[in-house]
């Protein structure tokens, strides 16, 4: 059964991490700013899932994170017996999820963040599910292996996206399909709306790379270049970010729950206004082609 584990951020441990973020080397260490975050600052202490929910028809966050897996697992089609790829796994509440309500034969958890997967080891352990310590832009997989990939909330953070993209369509076997949740800028008349030095910051702050920043357009060529077919992109903003941010207000209103979190998190929930502004919410589905 899933628990919240203790692990909390510390104003010291935390800009401990801060500094490491700073002066580590390396293009991305978006690693750095989960373990920054750890347990203690998830939306809910019921769960761990950190995804910001789908929010059709409910308030409650886990009812909405859990509705969000299962939309990622059923436009990738997964069916029982499937041998599944989950990039980017936090805390595993998605694996438990998805091996609990798909029921594939085989659940490849994949993550860099050290203290997730030891958190999503003990708490949502399942016979299906292996918990890997790996890189989705270097899938430790052989060719043709898998039947489904699938990220929630991760690719926007991979040095590359388009690495981890091709990564994906060489392990996917022919027919096989790939579903992604993921963050984009928006467009507008045509141009991608990238925010000037303020996003550049908060992309910064978030660890996403310079070369993940475009819109849907590009996001499909990308696609279509790799090789995937049947690409298709949906916003669901409108089912997401509302209903995520009149949650975390609420929370943040109530000086228990807000106590919780790291003081940093509540200045910037307090006084971002709507973070997600200059963003875009999509689900992602393509197909590796059955044959050829």
């Amino acid at each position: 059964m899933n628990q919240t584990a203790s692990t909390t951020s510390s104003p010291i441990s935390a800009l401990g991490l801060l500094a490491r973020l700073l002066f580590t080397r390396g293009r991305n260490r978006a690693d750095l700013c989960y373990e920054f975050m750890g347990t203690r600052n998830c939306p809910s202490t019921d769960c761990t899932y950190l995804n910001l929910g789908y929010w059709r028809g409910t308030t409650d966050y886990r009812v909405a994170a859990e509705a969000m897996v299962d939309l990622m697992g059923t436009a990738a089609g997964i069916e029982e017996g499937d041998v599944v790829i989950d990039a980017g796994c936090g805390f595993g509440d998605q694996d438990l999820r998805l091996a609990t309500t798909k029921h594939p034969s085989r659940l490849y958890a994949i993550n860099v963040t050290d203290s997730q997967l030891a958190h999503a080891r003990i708490h949502n352990a399942h016979p299906s599910i292996e918990y890997v310590n790996g890189s989705a832009t270097d899938l430790p997989f052989e060719a043709g292996s898998v039947d489904r990939v699938v990220s929630l909330e991760a690719a926007f953070h991979f040095d590359t996206r388009e690495d981890f993209l091709r990564e994906s369509f060489r392990v996917l076997r022919p027919g096989g399909r790939i579903s992604i949740i993921d963050l984009v800028p928006l467009e507008k008349n045509g141009r991608v709306v990238t925010g000037g030095l303020r996003g550049t910051l908060e992309r910064w702050a978030s660890q996403i790379p310079t070369a993940n920043v475009y819109g849907v357009t590009r996001y499909k060529e990308i696609l279509g270049n790799i090789g995937f077919e049947d690409r298709d992109i949906q916003s669901i903003l409108d089912d997401v970010v509302p209903g995520y941010l009149a949650f975390m207000h609420t929370l943040l209103a109530d000086p228990v729950q807000a106590a919780r979190l790291h003081p940093m998190i509540r200045q910037a929930m307090r006084h971002s206004g709507n973070p997600f502004a200059m963003s875009d919410y999509i689900l992602v589905t393509a197909r590796k082609p059955a044959s050829g």
